[in-house]
Parts: structure tokens; sequence; C-alpha cells
């Protein structure tokens, strides 16, 4: 059955007439009355009025009728209240993990569009570790991810987000730190310093790649547990550590960013990634936004001469 039907009966019966029900509908008296006698024949099977022409009042089965109706149409009202809501809340807030360095280079320009967007969004922003970032989006903590490859849950996706370039840090003081760019080989003469595997899987995994590839072999290896205390301890004069070049901006004074005497330059994506068919508006919104931005950066191919 139509709501609609149900609307006109509820206002005939509360003005207790037809052409005060038209009015109040903006609509033709005619048209209410034809309605009002399809929902009496056709739906219901009894008379909802007794009418004659000047008074117009429910029958036993109208009064019935009329309290059963005004439930269904609250419940539905309701329904679509409480759905609006849902949908506000979600386009109100969006959970956002990260690893160092993705707040430097992607926030500045996603997140003052994203407020534009959407005025009243609520954000909530987390420096995690790539492993903590894909046990915060199992657990529905956090709703998008800025982290490391690889990303081997099937329940989770994933797109490039750019590629940072690996650089070395060295104590400022060292002898190292007035070369330009460094090799595999001089770095040697340090000690490794290296956020542990269980931290930064990807980070740990190329220094142990880059020195196979180089066939050098590093001596002393010394572990942290961050990328701040690999910095400190770097800046300490313990060693060495490879990283991404967006340290350039947050390391101390005591460290000295170089480049790498390597042809290709090393480099490590950046990734973005959420929960397979999550679509929650704020999500899909933001990564409207992020690829954007993404396509905006790739370069454009000048037509052959």
């Amino acid at each position: 059955m139509d709501l609609r039907y149900l609307r006109y009966f509820i206002a005939v019966a509360e003005e207790r007439s037809f052409t005060a029900a038209a009015e109040r509908l903006n609509t033709a008296q005619p048209s209410i009355s034809q309605q009002i006698k399809k929902l009496e024949d056709v739906y219901v099977g009894t008379p909802l009025f007794r009418r004659d022409k000047h008074h117009v009042e429910l029958t036993e089965a109208g009064r019935v009728f009329l309290a059963e109706a005004r439930t269904i149409l609250s419940s539905v009202d309701r329904a679509i209240a409480l759905a609006r809501h849902a949908a506000k809340a979600q386009i109100g807030h969006l959970a956002i993990g990260f690893v160092p360095g993705a707040e430097g280079k992607v926030f500045p320009h996603i997140l003052p569009r994203l407020r534009m967007r959407c005025p009243g969004i609520q954000l909530t922003l987390r420096s995690l570790t790539t492993p903590e970032q894909f046990d915060a989006l199992r657990k529905r903590d956090i709703d998008v991810a800025f982290l490391r490859p690889p990303v081997g849950d099937r329940a989770l996706s994933y797109e490039v987000v750019l590629q940072d370039e690996i650089v070395a840090a060295v104590p400022a003081v060292h002898r190292i730190a007035s070369c330009e760019r460094v090799s595999v080989a001089q770095l040697a003469e340090l000690p490794l310093v290296q956020v542990s595997r269980s931290a930064a899987p990807a980070i740990h995994d190329l220094a142990e790649r880059t020195a196979a590839e180089a066939g050098v072999i590093f001596g002393e290896v010394i572990e942290t547990d961050s990328v701040l205390g690999t910095l400190n301890a770097v800046g300490a004069g313990l060693g060495f550590c490879f990283t991404p070049d967006y340290v350039r901006q947050i390391c101390p004074a005591t460290v000295a960013i170089r480049s790498l005497d390597i042809d290709p330059l090393l480099q490590i994506d950046l990734l973005v990634a959420f929960r397979t068919g999550d679509d929650t508006p704020a999500l899909q919104v933001f990564l409207d936004l992020l690829r954007t931005w993404i396509a905006e950066r790739q370069p454009v191919a000048l037509p052959a001469e």
C-alpha cells in the first residue's frame, strides 16, 4: 500500500473534513475523496468514515485503523530520521592512521580540502607503526591508514600514494657528513642503527637488501623501537640509518641527511589502505580527494615534436 493513503486518511480523520484535509495537504478535494474510497473498498474492505453533507465521522473500524495508521507513519518517519542521522554521523567522523612522514607530505594537501567538502567533520589522527595500523583497521579503530608495504591481508585494499627516496642519516660531526652523496661501502664504516622489524618491517628489510645488493656486510647493528629513537641514536654518534627522506624536516641538528650514491635511487612506497567494501561516506569523500590530489601530482606528458 502506498503510504499516501495513510496520510490522506489521517488528515481527513483529524480535520473531520475532506475540504480541510485537502487544504492541509495542498491537494484537490476530489482527489482525496477518490483515494479514501479506494482505501476503503480495495485495501480495508469496510467504510472508515460516516459521511453526510455537513459531517465526517470515523466508524469503529476507522478508529481502530487510525491508531494503527499513526503508528505505521510514526515508525516510517522515525526510520527515515535514524537513517539520516546515521549518514550524518558517518560523514561527521574519520579516524586516520599514519606512519611518520605521511602527515607532512599528504595531510596539508588533503585535510583542508576535506574540511571544505565536509565543514563539520571530526578527525582523529593516530601515529602508528605499519603493523599497528593493520591491527587498528581490522578492529575498526581507524578507517584509513597510511603505511608501508606489503599488504598481505585480502580484507584490505590499498593504493600507492607516493614514493619516498631512501636516504642515509649520519652523525653531523662524522667526516661522512661532508659528502654530498654517500656510498653503501662508506656507510659500512659505521654501525647500522635500525628500527626493529616488528615496528617497521619495510625499512628493516630494506637495509638488509641494500647491503646484499652492494656486496657489503654491516658489522654492529643497534636496534631501536621507533624512527625518533633511531634518529636520536644517530645524533648521539652511535651509527647511521637508512630512512625515507621525510626525516629531513624532523631530524635534530646532530643528524645530517645525505642522498645515497646509488643508481637508480632507492625508493619506498607510501600506501593508503582501507577495509575492502567499506562504503561509509566519510571514507569515500576522503579517498576521492586523495585520488584527485595524486592525479594532480602526476607529470604531464609533453607532446612529441
